[in-house]
């Protein structure tokens, strides 16, 4: 595993993906302040820029299955992971290098764009409003291992569905839809209201409306909003993580 491990660390970072991956977002970020410094009139300061990502913490969610979408569905569509499996590596060893790598470089895209998107801010926009760079940062820390759970679940559905389609609506069903038509039974039915809400999709979404540009309640501020948080996220990583081993190692047999 580990020389496999090695060696996708080695093809993603020769090949120009990672790079236009991170210049992408990056610049993302960074014309987006642009655009507030010379177009954004009232809205020109660091609160309303922090508040486009605080008040969207699913967009970690979102990004959690781009990023393996972006680096292995290629793989998949032309024969190397086959290839791969022909030359001897499980599917489960490819699955958790997969894991390994995909992590790594979305942290390290994480890094860069959050610190291209505060630095910017700070440089160019007026500080001032009720969106802080420690809500903004504190969301990086409350959303990674829910973007790990949502990364993990990505590549496990991308393997074990032959179309990549397929797995990408399973995914968003599975975060999105599903979380919300078990918000609405929740309604109806009150007993399953606190299962619904340690969904992130339904707790996260409590607290949208209250990032504006009057007030800044975000769901990670308390001690337990972020243990909430770490405690979704590590399940769903353990869940989809064991469910991979088991299922992939099936398709072996």
């Amino acid at each position: 595993m580990m020389n496999y491990t090695k060696s996708e660390f080695y093809r993603i970072f020769i090949t120009k993906e990672i790079y236009t991956a991170a210049g992408l977002l990056a610049g993302i970020a960074l014309l987006l302040n642009a655009a507030l410094y010379f177009f954004g009139n009232s809205y020109a300061n660091t609160s309303f820029s922090y508040s486009n990502l605080v008040a969207n913490p699913m967009v970690f969610a979102f990004m959690g299955m781009i990023i393996p979408f972006l680096f292995y569905e290629g793989g998949k569509r032309n024969g190397n992971l086959k290839n791969t499996v022909a030359g001897g590596i499980s599917r489960v060893k490819i699955f958790a290098g997969e894991c390994v790598v995909s992590l790594a470089v979305s942290t390290l895209l994480m890094a860069v764009t959050m610190g291209v998107w505060a630095l910017s801010a700070n440089l160019l926009l007026e500080k001032a409003g009720p969106v802080e760079w420690k809500d903004f940062l504190g969301e990086g820390a409350a959303m990674y291992l829910i973007a790990a759970a949502c990364l993990i679940s990505g590549i496990l559905f991308l393997e074990i569905f032959d179309k990549s389609i397929i797995g990408i609506l399973v995914w968003a069903a599975l975060w999105f839809l599903l979380p919300e038509a078990f918000m609405y039974l929740a309604i109806r039915f009150p007993v399953l209201y606190q299962p619904a809400m340690w969904l992130p999709n339904n707790f996260l979404a409590v607290n949208t409306s209250h990032v504006n540009t009057r007030e800044c309640i975000t769901a990670w501020e308390t001690m337990e909003g972020m243990v909430r948080c770490v405690l979704s996220g590590l399940a769903g990583c353990i869940i989809f993580g064991i469910s991979g081993a088991v299922l992939l190692k099936r398709r072996d047999l």
